[in-house]
């Protein structure tokens, strides 16, 4: 069953991540996630990515990820980090808009994207991993730092606070509020606008905004997935992984 819902209307693409109420992701819907994107970048002049009401994303399913050998979670950590670099090297416009949480690597699919549009009210974005016992990946890391600005990046990785929306807008991750029964219906006018533009124009623009990103993540991924997943399999953390997934499953 497909994890990812396309729609296509006015040469735009529609991406829904529908993935358990929590929209979770596996290394399956990772990849079904970047194929879908990949297709639609291709096929359409600008996309649009939303989840569901609750949650545009909650991360890494961590019971999925705890039931992993080593080897298929750094696989897994660097597809993730392979859709990011999709996303920010994309060629079109991509717009998010979330109308529930987006957390942890939810927070990384959402910041990769353009342009972001949050629903008001108790929406709230963040990256707890820090309380998880584990590092962000570095791509993650990269990407927050560059939108959020490295105080604001560095108050949220070292506290693993999460924030409403509409105090994720005076750092950037956020640019827009919106009702959340408009919130989606203004980011599709947003996505149309963008399409409408001159591709080649915004795509040379967009490149020169995201392509030292794009090179500092590529060169330094690999290591230091080796070394996010040495601090994973480590007693102290797998522990504190474990007793998060009992407490998250009651």
């Amino acid at each position: 069953m497909s994890c990812v819902i396309v729609e296509n209307e006015d040469s735009c693409v529609r991406l829904r991540l529908r993935n358990t109420d929590a929209n979770l992701l596996t290394i399956d819907v990772v990849r079904e996630l970047a194929g879908t994107l990949s297709d639609a970048a291709r096929a359409g002049r600008a996309v649009l990515l939303c989840g569901e009401d609750k949650f545009f994303c909650n991360g890494l399913d961590l019971a999925w990820a705890l039931a992993q050998p080593p080897d298929d979670m750094r696989a897994m950590f660097l597809a993730l980090g392979d859709l990011v670099l999709g996303m920010l090297a994309a060629s079109v416009p991509i717009v998010g808009a979330i109308r529930g949480h987006a957390i942890g690597a939810g927070k990384t699919l959402f910041s990769a994207c353009d342009v972001r549009y949050a629903a008001a009210g108790r929406v709230l974005v963040g990256v707890p991993e820090i309380r998880l016992g584990v590092p962000n990946p570095f791509f993650a890391d990269q990407l927050l730092r560059f939108t959020a600005g490295d105080a604001a990046a560095s108050d949220l990785i070292f506290t693993g606070r999460l924030i409403p929306a509409e105090e994720a807008v005076a750092c950037g991750l956020v640019h827009r509020i919106a009702d959340k029964a408009l919130v989606e219906e203004e980011a599709w006018a947003r996505t149309l606008e963008l399409a409408a533009l001159p591709r080649v124009a915004f795509t040379e623009n967009k490149s020169m905004r995201t392509a030292r990103l794009c090179a500092t993540i590529r060169a330094e991924l690999p290591a230091r997935t080796d070394r996010l997943i040495e601090i994973w399999n480590q007693p102290q953390t797998q522990g504190i992984l474990r007793a998060t997934a009992a407490r998250l499953s009651r």
